[in-house]
Parts: structure tokens; sequence; C-alpha cells
């Protein structure tokens, strides 16, 4: 887990490509929903702060179900951040927090080759820099295992490997 341009989705590519399995949750887990938790679809245009502070970016619980259900085979780590992922936390083993600071936040977030417009606008920007501190502070206060994702991203991926290993989830060669 982590904030906006953390790296979870390059992490979740990174893993895949050595052949190890895991989701990103962003495409896997994760939806807009209004506040009645009727999902909606995100807006053709990027949307305004009021947009985006009336409505909530949340793992639906059946894909969620389904990715655990299927982890106790195969593991596999689970990439992503989500509003409600609170409420899941503790049907994880292992919680990882990929940790950025505020300048490498902005940078990746508004990097014009990023395939994520969601930071690329001021309102985006401004709600992922407000995220940021307390989505870190919650996960630390939870147990997660911070690592430094200002490294690159084959250091990161390294460290996340050695982490699961370290608490005896062996997610090589599991495709």
């Amino acid at each position: 887990m982590g904030g906006p341009g953390a790296g979870k989705s390059s992490v979740a590519e990174e893993l895949r490509r050595r052949g190890m399995r895991s989701v990103d949750a962003d495409f896997v887990l994760a939806r807009w929903e209004d506040p009645d938790g009727t999902p909606v679809a995100f807006p053709a245009d990027m949307p305004s702060m009021e947009w985006i502070q009336r409505h909530r970016w949340h793992w639906g619980a059946e894909q969620v179900d389904q990715v655990l259900a299927e982890s106790r085979q195969h593991p596999v780590a689970v990439c992503g951040t989500a509003a409600n992922m609170g409420d899941h936390l503790a049907r994880f083993d292992l919680l990882i927090l990929l940790q950025v600071d505020e300048p490498t936040m902005t940078q990746r977030l508004t990097d014009p080759n990023r395939n994520n417009d969601f930071g690329k606008t001021p309102a985006t920007l401004q709600w992922s820099l407000d995220w940021r501190p307390r989505l870190e502070a919650e996960m630390l206060a939870v147990g997660a295992h911070p690592i430094d994702a200002q490294q690159s991203l084959a250091v990161v991926a390294d460290q996340v490997i050695r982490l699961a290993t370290d608490c005896g989830i062996y997610l090589r060669g599991l495709g």
C-alpha cells in the first residue's frame, strides 16, 4: 500500500515480470462509489475536488473475497490502496507500506509519461498530497512494514520479496 505515486502499480508489474503472482488493486479490487455505495464511472474529464469529496475509491468486498480465496492456494501480492482497505487489512498476512516524500510524490504524479491521470490536475494532486501523511500514519499504526519507495524499482521489489519470504510467504515461481 501507499499513497498515489508511491509505486504500487509499478511494484505489481515488476513482481509479475519476475514470475510472481501480484494484483494491481486499482484494476481488480477498486471502484469509485457514490455515498450510498453504488459504483459510479469516473468522469471522462478529470473531476473536480467536489466530485472527489462526494465519492469514494473503495475495494469491493466480493472482489477482495475472491482474491483472498485464490491466495490460499497460491500466495499473491495485492498492490493498492483504497479508503475502505482498513476493513480488510486483518485478512492479509503481511502489510507493506511504500513511502515517498511530498516532492517525490509530486514529481511522479505530474510526470507527463505517467499512465494514470489521477494527480495531474491541481485538485487531484492536492487531494493526494493531503492524504499521503494520514494514510502512512494509519498504516504504520497497524503494523505495516515501511519501504522507502524513492529507491529504484528493483530495490523496492527486492525488499518486498525479502519481507514476504521472512514471513514465510513464497511468491516465487507462481506466475
